[in-house]
């Protein structure tokens, strides 16, 4: 839906693993067919420590009218990080040196699921590494936990962004951010960096 001029009201899911994640059933074809069902536009490819899922994504036909978005989530010594952003996968168990190289190349670092202490999270730890973004609603976490990162966020100074974290087909599109730019990757990706304008739970239905 056009705002004005070449603005474009973009919904976007922030956090999905495919099956190129060992613990994802998603396959592309599923994803693209969940992300026309939700009325979804954009989403970041972010399975665990490879970029494989983005590429298989990209291969897929279909995708055109959707921005699909490089990204990777980390395993770290300290915690999980997602970059997003990036094309060349960053595999390296120093958290530092993650966020180091993500910089370098220009990605966006964010704090996943940061209280979901059944999950590696990196709680206030967030801080101490400067991430770009915390998810402040992450669709498997509780209530509570979300809010902790919520409040967290606020009391940094980092911007929320929210992601469904889908690992199967019914989880895609559970959490999107509202972002209102111009189409294509780079706006995305600079608008991303201030936060989701507004972050909607649309849940599996």
């Amino acid at each position: 839906m056009k705002l004005e001029g070449t603005l474009m009201r973009i919904l976007l899911d922030a956090h999905v693993h495919t099956n190129s994640s060992p613990d994802s059933s998603l396959t592309p074809g599923q994803l693209l067919e969940r992300l026309k069902t939700k009325g979804i536009n954009a989403v970041a490819i972010t399975d665990h420590d490879t970029l494989d899922g983005y590429r298989r994504v990209l291969d897929t036909k279909g995708f055109g009218e959707i921005l699909v978005i490089p990204g990777i989530e980390v395993t770290t010594d300290l915690g999980d990080v997602i970059v997003i952003g990036v094309r060349e996968a960053i595999v390296s168990r120093d958290a530092f040196e993650v966020v180091d190289r993500a910089r370098a190349a220009g990605g966006i670092i964010v704090a996943p699921h940061p209280f979901d202490w059944k999950r590696a999270s990196l709680g206030e730890k967030s801080a101490m590494l400067g991430v770009d973004l915390i998810e402040g609603v992450n669709g498997k976490c509780s209530r509570e936990e979300n809010q902790q990162a919520k409040e967290f966020a606020k009391a940094i100074g980092a911007p929320v962004v929210g992601g469904s974290d889908a690992h199967d087909k019914a989880q895609v599109g559970a959490v999107v951010n509202v972002i209102e730019c111009e189409k294509d990757l780079e706006s995305l990706l600079a608008a991303l960096r201030k936060g989701a304008n507004a972050i909607i739970k649309l849940g599996k239905a």
